[in-house]
């Protein structure tokens, strides 16, 4: 028997891929496999009416004053973050106040869940009056200033989500300090180097209270499952991020000291493979037996098998001999991948079928548009590609596995997957969660996606298939790279495919940052993918990093400015600052160890030490980009509200140069940009027996007359369109099946279908409707 368990706290909105990814593995071997989902039912125990009636008659019994000043300040501060223009105007708030709102908070908690879960929406109409029978908090009162005192129902998602943040503030400051609603514990686990540290966190509130007993529950239902009391039980953990480590430890210990013997623990997941690959600390496997290092199957397979104590593929575990730890030798170095991992990570796909959605929740951190993404959505995640196709960038862990062995998928085998689970679960939505996802498995996905939401197929000219032989499109989003291949045309295929947003990395915007990263593109391809998207009506959002070991502030100041500019052209709809990182994976650390970078000087190099964890690592100056953390994030959320008229210089309170890039640099390229769009489209450069195809995206055409001749009509981007023909209806007709036809499947060959065209309407007519019809959703692209 196989349980294979995601920690508390990752995620609300959707279950995490990986256990689902190994159940479909797993099972595919002749396991039996169960997948918990302690993230959710972590949640659920706490945010209900007897979960939250203990935690309040604990945290009347722990207040003190120390408690209420620490209170104070973090909502304070969660206060001037959601309205950082308006300072000197936050308000103290203190535990007494939801102290004397106890009553409220405990008739209204299971009604705010259901209200969050998508359930009980005439809840949300209260909620929008904002008249005080519902308690409140700092967060819930700055987002009802933002609103002006008089939010919609419209508003009701958002404000609850910051009831559910509020609560969240006063459960870590009264009972838990390392309690929030995701990642429990990060900044207790995510650069700790002593084991003995971590475990001194094993025993907080939360976890001993909450999570404990909610263990015992599960392994309750477990048993029921287990045909015979002897039966070997298998459970694999998933620890994603540093904040599920607490919780993966105390789910293993639980099921150590219920099963004994009996149970076999293993763990692995992203901190496995970043943070623990030099681990050598025995004590940790007084938890887990063994540890899983990259894409697990070929790990797990080879832990099933194994009876002596000597090496294991890509695994690490203590020896039953002599407590040593014993790993692959494989584990920290880039090895010829092993034949069942090669095969599963392009065969195995991630089975949601048994998953209820209902449970999760879709709250509402953001209105903005593409930041609702991440948590406004049940979303079936899955990947087009195992790793990243460019695996060069400097900053980025180019050594391990997940980035740096590319194996792209069949996109009809994924899609097809897909449409089987959306069918199962009732959940339509699709996040990607690529690395970067390749632009032709992308281009393949939105052309079967498109394809399975028409409402069938021409067998004859005019004629359609019956509703209901095709199974509905899904929606997608996810990760990419701004390059030169996401052209107009490959943007407005994956919009008419299902594609609502992606996200990519920029990181720094001014050009010279691209080139010693190492990032393969430069800022026209940055400017020219966010404009074919943007005109498609996709979401942008974009990732930058700031704080390089050999960053200078001017460096700094121009991808800010350039940043401001994007926005201000429209090309993104939300981004995010990240401070640069020195990790042991990157390519930099490489290249240091073999002396290419003398002036960078890591401080805490500790690969030859007995250490529990490690991957983030300290270099010398670091700390002088602390400053920029505060202004660049300020900035950023102007911007995102659509304030982009201000010198950049204006953000910072101290000192900075101006920035060296000309004021209108993103608008000179976005113009170069539609030159080079409408010269694509003017002429017919296909040529014949090559790859090169059309698909018409507009709505069917239909034939008008006017009063002087006839003309095609349909629309597309929310516009009229008109093709003039001439006085002859027949070669209109004629013209409009030639569209029917084009719109079909994956359309047809570029240079036949402008044959055809000639041919119906002359040379001259031709090229003339050539550009209307490029202009009004006929699109090219390369098969």
């Amino acid at each position: 028997m196989f349980c294979l368990v995601q920690p508390p706290l990752s995620q609300l909105n959707s279950p995490y891929p990986a256990p689902y990814y190994l159940k479909t593995f797993l099972e595919g071997r002749g396991y039996q496999v169960r997948v918990q989902d302690h993230s959710i039912g972590l949640f659920e125990r706490i945010f209900c009416r007897p979960g939250l009636e203990r935690i309040f008659t604990d945290a009347k019994a722990a207040a003190k004053p120390s408690q209420k000043n620490q209170l104070e300040r973090i909502f304070t501060d969660a206060k001037a973050a959601a309205k950082p223009s308006q300072k000197n105007q936050n308000v103290l708030y203190n535990i007494d106040r939801f102290l004397s709102e106890e009553d409220r908070w405990l008739s209204s908690i299971d009604r705010l869940i259901d209200f969050l879960r998508g359930r009980d929406r005439e809840f949300g109409h209260l909620l929008a009056l904002a008249n005080g029978v519902l308690p409140g908090g700092p967060r819930f009162d700055a987002c009802l200033d933002s609103l002006d005192g008089n939010p919609l129902s419209d508003d009701a998602p958002l404000l609850a989500s910051k009831l559910l943040a509020d609560l969240a503030d006063f459960i870590t400051v009264t009972v838990d300090p390392s309690f929030s609603l995701i990642r429990y514990a990060g900044s207790f686990s995510a650069g700790f180097r002593d084991f003995s540290a971590v475990e001194q966190g094993l025993d907080s509130y939360i976890l001993r209270e909450f999570y404990r007993p909610l263990l015992e529950d599960q392994w309750d239902a477990l048993d029921r499952l287990i045909t015979a009391g002897n039966d070997p039980l298998v459970i694999g953990v998933t620890i994603p991020f540093p904040g599920c480590l607490a919780g993966a430890l105390v789910c293993a210990a639980s099921a150590k000291a219920r099963y004994g013997s009996n149970v076999t623990t293993i763990a692995g997941g992203g901190y496995v493979n970043t943070e623990l690959r030099f681990m050598e600390e025995p004590a940790f496997f007084d938890y887990f037996d063994y540890l899983s290092f990259d894409r697990g199957y070929g790990s797990l397979a080879a832990i099933l098998e194994h009876t002596e104590d000597t090496p294991v593929y890509k695994t690490k575990y203590r020896s039953r001999l002599d407590c040593r730890v014993i790993s692959d030798p494989s584990i920290n170095s880039i090895s010829t991948l092993g034949d069942i991992d090669r095969d599963a990570v392009r065969t195995v796909f991630p089975d949601y079928s048994a998953v209820d959605f209902s449970r999760y929740l879709r709250p509402v951190d953001d209105l903005n548009p593409m930041h609702r993404l991440w948590s406004d959505g049940r979303w079936l995640k899955a990947y087009l590609a195992h790793g990243c196709y460019w695996h060069a960038c400097a900053f980025c862990d180019v050594q391990l596995d997940y980035i740096r062995c590319f194996e792209p998928l069949e996109p009809q085998a994924l899609f097809q997957h897909l449409q089987d689970q959306a069918e199962k679960t009732g959940v339509r939505g699709i996040h990607l969660v690529d690395e970067a996802a390749p632009s032709d498995s992308l281009l393949r996905l939105a052309l079967l996606n498109r394809e399975a939401g028409l409402p069938g197929q021409l067998k004859q000219p005019g004629q359609l298939k019956q509703p209901g032989q095709l199974k509905q499109s899904l929606i997608f989003w996810g990760n990419i790279r701004f390059e030169k291949n996401f052209t107009p045309d490959t943007a407005t295929i994956l919009a008419a495919g299902g594609l609502v947003g992606v996200s990519g990395g920029i990181e720094v915007a001014a050009e010279e940052g691209f080139k010693r990263i190492g990032k393969g593109i430069g800022l026209r391809d940055v400017v020219n993918a966010c404009a074919a998207f943007k005109e498609a009506g996709i979401l942008t959002h974009a990732y930058l990093i700031y704080g390089y070991w050999d960053q200078d502030d001017q460096e700094i100041i121009d991808s800010a400015e350039i940043l401001r500019q994007l926005f201000a052209a429209g090309l993104l709809d939300s981004a995010f600052w990240h401070k640069f990182v020195l990790t042991v994976h990157s390519r930099i650390y490489a290249e240091w160890e073999q002396g290419k970078h003398p002036a960078l000087v890591v401080k805490d190099d500790d690969k030859q030490r007995n250490l529990f964890a490690l991957n983030d690592l300290s270099f010398a100056g670091e700390d002088r980009f602390d400053r920029f953390t505060g202004p660049l994030d300020q900035l950023l959320a102007a911007w995102m509200a659509g304030e982009t008229s201000a010198p950049v210089e204006q953000g910072f309170p101290f000192t900075i140069p101006k920035p060296n890039v000309a004021a209108d640099l993103v608008e000179g390229l976005l113009d170069e940009y539609a030159r080079n769009r409408d010269r694509n489209r003017a002429t017919c450069n296909a040529i014949p027996g090559k790859t090169d195809r059309v698909l018409f995206l507009g709505s069917r055409p239909i034939v008008q007359n006017t009063a002087r001749e006839t003309v095609l009509f349909w629309r597309w981007r929310l516009e009229d369109r008109l093709l003039p023909i001439g006085p002859i209806r027949e070669k209109a007709a004629a013209t409009a099946i030639l569209l029917e036809k084009a719109a079909q499947n994956d359309g047809l060959d570029a240079a036949d279908f402008y044959r055809d065209l000639t041919r119906l309407l002359g040379d001259s007519a031709a090229e003339k409707a050539w550009k209307i019809l490029r202009e009004g959703g006929l699109v090219q692209y390369k098969e």
